[in-house]
């Protein structure tokens, strides 16, 4: 694995580094000092480094690329490893290669070529656009100009869909190992804007357990429970359930629990300009205090753990 030395993913106030760079790297590991909750945390989608050939050949500038993007969610959990848990975070952006989805979810229409025969080609997630590589960011909004080699998309998910994967499946098993149970924690954010499936404005946070199966219900209860406890409006799988990754990892009777998180970007960025506002500090010292809660709780070792939060 790729392993970062330092517990600290880059201080939030750098909000407009450049992110028009080499994908030096699939991903990102991030280790605590002792790993010593049944806890990993994953991060798919804040992934900021813009392949400069990706940005000129298509046919949307760098912000609307962006839109996709789970800006700076790593920062928000960046003190998660501070509390014993690892956090995998990918290096390349969602528009790029999307880790969320099957590693074969790919359209025919986009890709010159003939497509390994076991990829799936009729998702539903294929036909919106959202496969593993997208066709669209945003509100439907066509990435590419023509069609891409069909070599140079299996070259992305051989190089980056893999590797990824191949260290959260690990990381699950080493802390299944140790603690004999594992809870995933996938972390993501959401668009303000858009109201949700039955009409509703979007709430702070979204709880994806898809529907009790991917996580235990106790596990959703307590994270539920820790962020209304810090004021903070939480609702459960509507409009997000969850995807790929936990859908796939989780399965409570083994003893692996996958929970998706969805933080309202609203909550701490401008989403015109795609940097981190005033709010953001505050959002993640409660993040801090939600997930030292969880922590402890999901552990055992509550008081233990509340204290490591202040």
């Amino acid at each position: 694995m790729n392993e970062q030395p330092s517990p600290h993913p880059p201080d939030a106030s750098h909000g407009q580094e450049t992110v028009v760079a080499a994908i030096e790297r699939p991903f990102t590991l991030y280790q605590p000092a002792l790993h010593i909750v049944p806890v990993l945390v994953d991060v798919p989608h804040a992934g900021r480094r813009y392949p400069s050939r990706f940005v000129e050949e298509s046919r949307l500038n760098l912000r609307s690329l962006r839109r996709s993007e789970d800006a700076f969610v790593d920062r928000l959990f960046a003190r998660t490893v501070e509390l014993g848990a690892p956090m995998l975070v990918a290096e390349f952006p969602r528009a790029y290669l999307d880790v969320n989805r099957e590693p074969y979810e790919l359209d025919p229409r986009m890709f010159d070529g003939r497509l390994p025969a076991f990829a799936n080609t009729r998702s539903m997630r294929v036909a919106g656009g959202l496969g593993t590589i997208p066709r669209i960011v945003g509100d439907a909004h066509e990435i590419y100009v023509g069609r891409m080699k069909v070599e140079e998309a299996l070259g992305r998910i051989d190089g980056l869909y893999r590797p990824y994967h191949g260290a959260l499946r690990s990381l699950i098993q080493r802390t299944q190992s140790s603690f004999g149970t594992c809870i995933l924690v996938d972390a993501h954010s959401m668009p303000s804007t858009g109201l949700d499936r039955d009409g509703l404005a979007k709430p702070d946070i979204i709880l994806g357990d898809r529907f009790g199966t991917s996580a235990a219900g106790y596990i959703t209860d307590i994270a539920e429970e820790a962020f209304r406890k810090l004021g903070l409006s939480v609702t459960r799988n509507r409009p997000y359930a969850g995807g790929f990754i936990t859908e796939h990892y989780g399965v409570p009777a083994s003893g692996v629990h996958a929970l998706q998180i969805e933080i309202n970007r609203a909550l701490y960025m401008d989403e015109a300009t795609l940097t981190p506002h005033q709010g953001f500090a505050a959002l993640e010292q409660l993040i801090a205090k939600a997930m030292a809660d969880c922590f402890a709780r999901w552990s055992g070792w509550l008081d233990e753990w509340r204290q490591a939060a202040e």
